[in-house]
């Protein structure tokens, strides 16, 4: 047998997975020629094979040492017959480096050298472009590295390579959402779901992006898609219950956010007590959820009485605890008892304004019905989030009422006299960094530069007050001293001490905020405030668009998709011009005298005058 028919019959037995009758070959081939490249390359895939990727590194480097230095590609391994000698070409040198780089490429990346894995896949790229296995290994170790932009590039090329290959599309619409591009990946995603519509994932994330792009309705058709497998895929009907509720379907939208809790999906529940079953209305909300396919594992259950007492616990954090606190007095009036588990820097503002139930801190431990640290003995549980499913299941439900969070009136009164000591121009409190969402895991935040522009104009009318707290402040300090900006900052009104901002925030004339916790309670307190609503918000503010469902005093301001922030705080800028014209300052600076009714702790407090 001639060296090259050992080659092909060593190649042969790789293929089909004769490893040791391969190795024999390719041994006895480097016995008459050590340097043959196609023997060494093989062994090292050989070793490769059974899980020695350190010995596959040295075969290969041998093979492409051999190759560089010498004038010849292969050595010839025996004297040939002119019949043989004429049958065979030299092989393709920069095709045979390309080979073993990437071979290389693969035994690095095995051994988790990543970097070296990098640098020799794009040496065996520039030698040959076109290898779409290449390409899939360098574009999935870009992703690995987490750069994102790199590995795109090379999915980009795949899906031209192999453009019936759904698994590149999904890949690349994957990489696009990971890069919050949710615009360039619908069109990806929905060719993969074209190629292959049996995919959950590729239906999933299609979904996610149109509802991100604010596309509702189209997203949840593709939603709809995966509800046989609600179960498995309870952040599907988590993501199309957030659709429904932004068109206005929050009976089946509260119904299909329930899916949060599945254990499948990372289960927020705290505590080992069964959960609240709402009363009233059950028949209704389970039919919906069995017209869908979908039943969440903690689907009220239908008893026949009332609990005595629930626990209503605290879910997200502190922004999503005071929107959904505007619940409580519906569920405290639906229960013989109510005990709310709330964050410490809520606790004694839960404790005022929410009198007739049991206000406790919140607490990692588990409370069941025999023991818990409060002293306490709650029936049945309640998540905050919950609460809509059952008090918000129609716009006529959500309160006109103003405010239900009550600021201390102490507190109140100390800062009504310290504003009023700044003069009788409007009381403005701003922020312009919010706070991380649950949705993007992002921080909202306003251009500073377009609130400086807006302070400076209208100096004269208004007095600034920074509600920003910690190195933030920093920001604005720089302004007053650059350009002169008057803006009064009050270090003690800060994020750990909310009834000091509760009181401050009740004492101002007017809020202009990002989305936040200082949004959120400000509109519980009834304060008007301008809410400016960054492109694609977290969900919970798309419930309505023109208007804040969750709080009547507020007005939205709400930056469409591609609109400038010039624009809009132009448009915000008009506004506040004739706020302050109609604004008529006290004719003297008085000290504030509050009334307080005994018989109505949860009276909105406001500044005299």
């Amino acid at each position: 047998m001639t060296p090259n028919e050992k080659l092909k019959s060593a190649h042969t037995a790789l293929i089909s997975g004769d490893f040791a009758k391969a190795e024999d070959l390719y041994q006895d081939i480097l016995r008459g020629d050590s340097s043959n490249l196609y023997a060494l390359d093989g062994l090292g895939v050989l070793r490769c094979q059974h899980g020695n990727p350190a010995e596959a590194v040295n075969y290969f480097l041998e093979a492409l040492h051999h190759l560089e230095t010498s004038a010849e590609t292969v050595a010839e391994t025996s004297a040939k017959t002119s019949a043989e000698t004429s049958a065979e070409k030299k092989p393709d040198t920069v095709n045979s480096q390309a080979v073993l780089k990437f071979h290389l490429g693969l035994a690095y990346r095995t051994l988790d050298h990543k970097t070296e894995a990098v640098k020799v896949f794009c040496e065996s790229q520039k030698l040959n472009p076109n290898n779409p296995d290449l390409i899939l290994n360098l574009g999935q170790l870009y992703f690995e590295l987490n750069l994102h932009d790199n590995a795109i590039a090379c999915f980009q090329n795949l899906t031209v390579q192999q453009p019936e290959n759904a698994s590149a599309w999904l890949t690349l619409g994957y990489l696009y959402t990971l890069r919050n591009r949710h615009a360039d990946a619908i069109p990806v995603l929905s060719e993969a779901v074209r190629l292959d519509p049996a995919s959950p994932d590729a239906c999933f994330h299609l979904a996610e992006s149109l509802r991100k792009e604010e596309r509702f309705e189209e997203s949840v058709l593709y939603y709809q898609q995966l509800f046989p497998a609600g179960m498995e895929l309870p952040h599907a009907v988590y993501g199309c219950g957030q659709s429904l509720l932004a068109l206005g379907d929050f009976e089946n939208g509260w119904d299909a956010m329930e899916f949060r809790l599945v254990n499948a999906f990372g289960t927020w529940e705290r505590h080992l007590l069964p959960n609240w079953n709402g009363n009233s209305g059950n028949d209704r909300n389970e039919k919906n959820l069995a017209d869908k396919n979908i039943t969440p594992n903690n689907t009220p259950n239908n008893n026949d009485h009332d609990p005595q007492t629930v626990l209503a616990y605290s879910e997200e954090g502190i922004a999503a605890d005071i929107m959904f606190a505007s619940c409580l007095p519906d569920l405290i009036n639906s229960v013989g008892h109510c005990i709310i588990e709330c964050e410490s820097s809520l606790h004694s503002l839960f404790r005022r304004s929410f009198p007739r139930a049991d206000v406790v801190p919140l607490t990692t431990d588990t409370v069941d019905l025999n023991k818990n640290c409060w002293g306490l003995s709650p029936d049945e549980q309640i998540a905050f989030g919950s609460l809509p499913r059952y008090f918000r299941r129609q716009k006529e439900d959500f309160p006109v009422r103003k405010a239900y969070l009550v600021p201390d009136r102490e507190r109140l009164a100390k800062w009504s006299n310290r504003l009023l000591e700044i003069g009788g121009a409007a009381k403005i409190g701003v922020l312009w960094q919010g706070t991380w969402t649950a949705e993007s895991e992002q921080q909202t935040a306003l251009p500073l530069f377009e609130l400086r522009n807006l302070m400076l104009r209208h100096q004269s009318d208004a007095a600034w007050i920074c509600l920003q707290h910690g190195s933030k402040q920093k920001e604005i300090e720089q302004y007053r001293r650059n350009v002169s900006l008057q803006v009064h900052l009050y270090q003690e009104a800060f994020q750990y001490d909310l009834d000091e901002m509760a009181a401050l925030l009740t004492a101002l004339d007017l809020v202009i905020t990002p989305p936040g916790y200082a949004a959120n309670l400000a509109g519980a307190l009834g304060t008007k405030t301008w809410l400016i609503l960054p492109a694609k918000p977290d969900w919970r503010w798309n419930l309505s668009r023109e208007k804040c469902i969750w709080y009547p005093t507020f007005r939205v301001y709400r930056q469409a998709i591609g609109q400038s922030w010039s624009d809009l705080f132009a448009t915000v800028g008009t506004d506040l011009e004739k706020f302050l014209a109609t604004h008529r300052p006290p004719e003297e600076s008085a000290p504030v005298t509050l009334v307080f009714p005994e018989q109505n702790t949860q009276t909105r407090l406001r500044r005299a005058g």
